[in-house]
């Protein structure tokens, strides 16, 4: 009976697999010049997970590589988090290091990463940090956000979208921010119906669960 590889090449392996699914297509990336985006983050982070966004914007504007760094850390977190075995290896503190550090670096090289996203992923593995990935990229995708001028928002919906109610809620958000707006969706059941938006240091609830939990603090009193 042949013996199980190691966890080390168990997690190299996994990476492979997963990574190949989700590459894109040759060509199909447009990489934009990086020369008009500030030398230094434009934005301070806190914490540690912060210090590494920090870091890695610097050592990626060195290498003109922020927006490179930007699509590997997108391709990254989607590959990672289509594979719930795949996260769990990531953020699991009981896997080791090295077979952490394997697995990374074999999704980079795989998916073509650049260096500096290479040595910011083996950082993070190599110092115990791998659970603290995903707030890192979320931090770093803030970073470029505002080295791009852009505003960010977050649309949180009960249920998806349809295009017409998003091209509506995007000229609004245009129009609020006066200028070009990033925007992440995500489906939270639990607001049962409407949504919520975080568009800058603003929150708009516009959500039934809010409005019930309004309605039931009136009736209390």
């Amino acid at each position: 009976r042949a013996e199980a590889p190691p966890a080390t090449t168990r997690g190299a392996m996994l990476f492979s697999r997963l990574s190949q699914a989700a590459r894109p297509v040759p060509g199909a990336l447009r990489r934009l010049s990086t020369a008009a985006l500030p030398m230094e983050p434009p934005i301070k982070m806190y914490g540690i997970s912060g210090r590494y966004a920090n870091a890695l914007y610097a050592a990626a504007a060195k290498k003109s590589e922020l927006l490179q760094v930007e699509s590997d850390l997108k391709l990254f977190k989607e590959t990672t988090s289509s594979s719930p075995t795949l996260k769990n290896f990531v953020i699991d503190p009981s896997i080791s290091r090295s077979a952490k550090v394997a697995g990374v670096m074999s999704l980079c090289a795989d998916s073509g990463a650049c260096d500096s996203t290479k040595n910011a992923l083996g950082a993070l593995a190599e110092g115990g940090r791998m659970g603290d990935v995903f707030k890192v990229i979320d931090m770093y995708s803030e970073l470029l956000t505002a080295a791009k001028g852009e505003i960010s928002a977050v649309i949180t919906s009960a249920k998806p979208l349809d295009k017409a109610q998003e091209d509506q809620i995007m000229a609004a958000l245009k129009k609020m921010g006066g200028g070009s707006v990033s925007v992440q969706k995500e489906v939270d059941p639990s607001l049962i119906a409407g949504l919520t938006i975080t568009f800058g240091d603003k929150f708009i609830d516009m959500s039934v669960a809010s409005q019930m939990k309004r309605l039931n603090a009136l009736l209390m009193d």
